[in-house]
């Protein structure tokens, strides 16, 4: 049963570096995607969406406003992340509470607490994104990271029991 695991993992990196938009769903390690790159899961409940990782601000700046003293002095990353329903069913996520960061490679971890601080990059995304089928959503969700950055090295995005979708940034 593993290697039909590994075989499927392996169609799917194939799949992935051909532009395609699929992603191991089963347990298997899917591989680390670009930014910019998309995969679409099978969801519970019959759903179907695509997740991309458009881009990564690390360090990421606060519209005018937006912070309070107590967060004064922080550090933050911005993720623009999409959301897709490719699906016939209706899908809701909530990336404020799915959504990781971890540190680049050879760094210490660091603590992680993701708001709803809007970026000057442009919009945050809501604490939940409800859609219909054919929908689409994008915006950023900014995380504080602990320390100055660049740090981020990977963003992971958790869709239930689809599997993790792990992206490496550069």
């Amino acid at each position: 049963m593993r290697s039909t695991t590994t075989m499927l993992c392996l169609g799917t990196a194939l799949l992935l570096a051909g532009g395609g938009v699929t992603g191991c769903s089963d347990g298997g390690e899917d591989p680390q995607l670009a930014v910019g790159a998309g995969v679409t899961r099978e969801l519970e409940g019959g759903g179907r969406a695509t997740y991309t990782l458009k881009s990564v601000t690390d360090p990421a700046e606060m519209k005018p406003g937006e912070l309070t003293p107590l967060h004064d002095g922080r550090f933050w990353a911005a993720l623009e992340l999409e959301f897709k329903n490719v699906g016939d069913k209706d899908i809701e996520e909530r990336p404020r509470y799915r959504t990781d960061v971890g540190p680049r490679e050879g760094e210490k971890p660091f603590g992680t607490t993701a708001t709803d601080f809007e970026p000057v990059q442009g919009p945050a995304l809501p604490e939940v994104v409800r859609l219909k089928p054919g929908e689409s959503a994008q915006g950023y969700l900014v995380i504080e990271v602990g320390r100055q950055g660049p740090v981020v090295g990977t963003v992971t995005y958790s869709p239930g029991r689809s599997g993790d979708i792990v992206w490496k940034v550069d």
